[in-house]
């Protein structure tokens, strides 16, 4: 690239002085070497005009070098033209702080491929909803993707009794559906279906069977003072005798005994762990002590309502374990 020379005097060619250069022509204007006085005149087009300086009123040097001013002129043109064209190819100037040489890619150390630029690219398809039993409800929202008879936790009742299981207390028992106290009994067969510590009451008194010491009499549940009272007198009198149930009983309650109720006598006796064989085994050993029997005699004695009123299978079972 060819660069203009600045605005300024320089040896005149074909003469001894020095001719000024505008920055873009040859001017006029010329001086003897040594003595170039200050030149004012425009350094580019439009400037104010060129004022001729005291001293330099030489003859034009165009005037008198024709040829070499028809040369220079050419010279001048093709310097012009050089600069605008190289000017055209030269890159556009750097900006101010900048440096025009390439500056180096930072080096990474994941290479980028044609399939990553790619993918990269290419949008993200978003993915279809799914519906594998084709029921008409996508998977994610289907209760049972690969049931199509079930959307819902309302579609699954396993024992078809129109609740479904997650309402059903026995989601595997169409007779039952309910345990409100969570018992594990039905509410149809439990007598307190909002207390999970009882659930029968078999004599209907409002006496859970486990705390009613009565549950098959709706008349009475509760253990009284008079049924201890005689609960202990029953077991005084069979440390002091043998006694059959029924005769204990009647002892218990007889108004020449000790007088209890019927219905506490009967409770007491029930409380006893006894063996009544037993029992008519020593009853009839003591009616022996008393007086001699027969064999039969001995039976009817033990069996007898007015005798120890043992059961006939009892006092049979006596009069054998005694070898009569």
């Amino acid at each position: 690239m060819t660069t203009t020379p600045p605005p300024g005097w320089y040896p005149d060619n074909g003469g001894a002085g020095q001719r000024y250069w505008d920055g873009r022509q040859w001017t006029a204007h010329t001086a003897s070497p040594g003595n170039e006085p200050p030149f004012v005149g425009p350094a580019l087009p439009g400037g104010p005009s060129v004022q001729a300086v005291a001293g330099t009123s030489q003859p034009n040097w165009f005037l008198r070098h024709k040829v070499l001013s028809g040369v220079s002129a050419f010279v001048l043109l093709l310097v012009i033209v050089g600069a605008l064209g190289g000017g055209a190819e030269d890159p556009a100037p750097a900006a101010a702080g900048t440096s025009t040489e390439a500056v180096d890619e930072p080096n990474t150390d994941v290479e980028e491929t044609d399939s990553d630029v790619a993918a990269a690219s290419e949008p993200v398809a978003e993915a279809e909803p799914v519906d594998t039993d084709r029921d008409g409800v996508v998977d994610e929202e289907d209760f049972a993707p690969e049931d199509r008879k079930v959307q819902t936790r309302d579609d699954v009742d396993t024992d078809k009794d129109g609740v479904p299981d997650y309402q059903d207390d026995f989601p595997k028992n169409d007779k039952f559906s309910k345990d409100t106290d969570g018992d594990s009994v039905a509410d149809q067969l439990d007598d307190f279906p909002k207390d999970p510590r009882y659930s029968q009451d078999s004599d209907g008194d409002g006496a859970a069977d486990s705390k009613d010491a009565f549950p098959g009499d709706p008349s009475r549940w509760k253990i009284t003072f008079a049924m201890e009272n005689a609960l202990e007198s029953a077991r005084d009198y069979l440390d002091f005798s043998a006694f059959s149930r029924q005769g204990l009983i009647d002892q218990l309650s007889s108004e020449y005994g000790s007088g209890f109720k019927v219905a506490d006598a009967t409770w007491a006796v029930g409380q006893l762990n006894v063996d009544w064989k037993q029992q008519a085994v020593q009853a009839a050993k003591d009616y022996l002590d008393f007086s001699p029997f027969s064999r039969q005699g001995l039976i009817d004695q033990l069996s007898s309502r007015y005798g120890s009123q043992f059961t006939v299978e009892e006092a049979t079972y006596a009069v054998n374990k005694i070898g009569l």
